[in-house]
């Protein structure tokens, strides 16, 4: 005898042939169940759930035929074998039998061998159906449980991806991913100087494993950019962080562009994705950033290099950044779109206005319906030349109310820490814990950035402004100040705030001093007079500090600069 004991409804109106399967069935081990016609059967089948049916045909009031389609009409999660055992033994009537829903036919008098041996097949084929049930169930709760990972697993992806940055107006993007999570991450915000700061980031794989592989840059790349670390810094401490966490086989190739429209700048950092492009309005490919680097997370941090690339955008246009779903995103006949094809799908639009519209609807055209092998995301970023004929913002107006109580801190940095100190974003995110310099974050980002960098550019190390004016002089005073910081190993910075009321106003005191020879003040003040009049590629920094404080005084040979701002 195989399986467990069953529970087997007998109907038949003959007392004798019941008892006769009544005892044999016992006999086997199972429990039988007696229906004297066809609707009692039925009756009894609902109540009782059965897991085997020996059905006669001829009963009075409803036969077996009747009984056995009204069974079989019924809602059911199992298999209920039904064998018609009846002395009709016409094809008709076995035909009718099994095209009723029967599963098996017996003609009377069936042997007890062969009874016994049908109720051990059934009894084997009912229990692979229990482990199956089993099987299925626990499938069910597989399903269950996954689907409330992604929901939790979709609602914290959203909250951590911070989706408003990406509602900035500058930006347009999409992301389509291949599974029910995106590898595939896109971040944006704006820094303490109103500089954007993008990330295209592809973790390796697609589904939930990609999407928590890329999950962890998050938090460092908006808390870093709120802060104003520049993008260097943050490219090493998103690969820190993923080396610390990924097992070896796991990465995250990333792109990391820092806008800054006020300077007509954009620095680019690329690891392991595919070129950044800058389209110009009228349609030209007018720079291309390769990938210099390897993916996030594979280098430790004394092979790792967070070095970007800066360049002046001199007339209007659109960073492009994307991941290596789009450019082998393949058409039914296995073509990848390409990088090329990519970017003539940019160029060649008619309007520049629409050029995130003719990409998405090229995409469409090339996958022809069919969903990419892999995540697929783009980040177009339309950077525009503002002329300003004066500074960006407004004189200065105090905002505080009410008395403040003196504060003050002094700080000093060498030259070797100079080399590895994020000076500034350290000082600002000091300054900011206190309660009356909270609301003035970005404001005094650009005062003490400006101050600071003149102090190491000028005062340490000597470079000269005006070569910004030549061809490529941005990336070529870049390239100097890198190399100069690297090889500083005299000079030292000095920086002292004072909070304190004057004349009853609250206001900051900001005193930086470097120990350098010194330089032309007189000559920087004149160019940031010229700047406030026509566009300059130099001198705008001092003039908008000019506009935000209420005073800035240059002494000695232009090592120290006095700036006081309203509180």
């Amino acid at each position: 005898m195989s399986g467990a004991s069953l529970k087997i409804l007998i109907a038949d109106d003959s007392p004798s042939n019941a008892k006769q399967l009544e005892i044999l069935i016992r006999r086997a081990g199972h429990v039988p169940i007696l229906a004297g016609d066809g609707r009692s059967a039925v009756a009894l089948f609902q109540a009782e759930s059965p897991d085997l049916v020996f059905m006669d045909i001829m009963m009075p009031g409803m036969d077996g035929i009747e009984a056995v389609r009204r069974i079989r009409a019924l809602p059911t999660e199992k298999w209920t074998p039904i064998i018609f055992h009846s002395a009709q033994d016409g094809m008709g009537d076995i035909v009718a039998g099994l095209e009723a829903g029967g599963d098996d036919y017996l003609v009377k008098p069936a042997s007890p061998r062969l009874l016994l041996a049908k109720l051990d097949a059934y009894a084997r084929l009912l229990a692979l159906q229990q482990k199956e049930l089993g099987y299925i169930a626990e499938l069910e709760s597989w399903r269950l449980e996954a689907e409330e990972q992604s929901r939790l697993g979709a609602h914290v992806m959203e909250r951590l991806t911070d989706a408003e940055g990406l509602r900035d107006p500058m930006i347009q993007s999409f992301n389509l991913p291949a599974d029910t999570f995106s590898g595939d991450l896109l971040c944006a915000a704006r820094g303490p100087g109103e500089v954007l700061n993008v990330m295209l980031a592809d973790a390796a794989g697609h589904g939930l494993s990609a999407a928590l592989s890329a999950m962890p840059l998050t938090q460092a790349f908006y808390s870093m950019t709120a802060k104003g670390f520049p993008l260097s810094s943050i490219a090493e401490e998103l690969n820190r962080k993923l080396k610390a966490l990924l097992p070896a086989d796991r990465f995250v190739a990333a792109s990391l562009a820092s806008v800054d429209a006020r300077n007509q700048t954009v620095e680019v950092w690329n690891g392991g994705n595919p070129d950044a492009a800058f389209v110009t309005l009228d349609g030209k490919v007018s720079m291309q950033w390769a990938s210099n680097h390897p993916p996030l997370g594979i280098l430790p941090d004394g092979l790792f290099s967070g070095t970007t690339e800066t360049v002046v955008f001199h007339e209007p246009g659109q960073l492009v950044l994307c991941s290596d779903g789009l450019v082998e995103a393949e058409d039914p006949e296995g073509r990848w779109l390409g990088l090329g094809g990519t970017l003539d799908l940019l160029v060649g639009a008619d309007d520049p206005q629409r050029r995130f519209a003719v990409l998405r609807d090229g995409l469409n055209r090339h996958l022809a319906g069919r969903a990419g092998r892999d995540d697929i995301s783009c980040m177009l970023v339309t950077m525009l030349i503002e002329r300003r004929r004066i500074p960006r913002f407004a004189a200065p107006m105090p905002v505080h109310q009410g008395h403040v109580a003196e504060w003050q801190l002094n700080l000093a940095f060498s030259a070797p820490e100079l080399r590895y100190i994020d000076v500034v974003p350290a000082v600002l995110g000091f300054m900011t814990q206190v309660d009356a310099l909270k609301p003035h974050q970005g404001t005094l980002f650009l005062i003490i950035s400006e101050l600071f960098n003149n102090a190491l550019d000028h005062g340490l190390l000597g470079l000269d402004s005006a070569t910004k004016n030549l061809i490529g002089g941005f990336e070529i005073y870049m390239q100097h100040r890198a190399e100069g910081l690297a090889a500083l190993t005299a000079g030292r910075i000095g920086l002292s705030f004072l909070m304190h009321e004057d004349e009853g106003r609250a206001v900051l005191d900001i005193d930086v001093t470097d120990s350098g020879p010194g330089f032309d003040h007189e000559a920087l003040l004149r160019d940031a007079d010229l700047a406030t009049n026509v566009t300059r590629p130099h001198g705008r920094g001092i003039a908008l500090v000019r506009g935000l404080c209420s005073d800035l005084v240059f002494s000695g040979t232009g090592n120290r600069v006095w700036a006081r701002f309203l509180l």
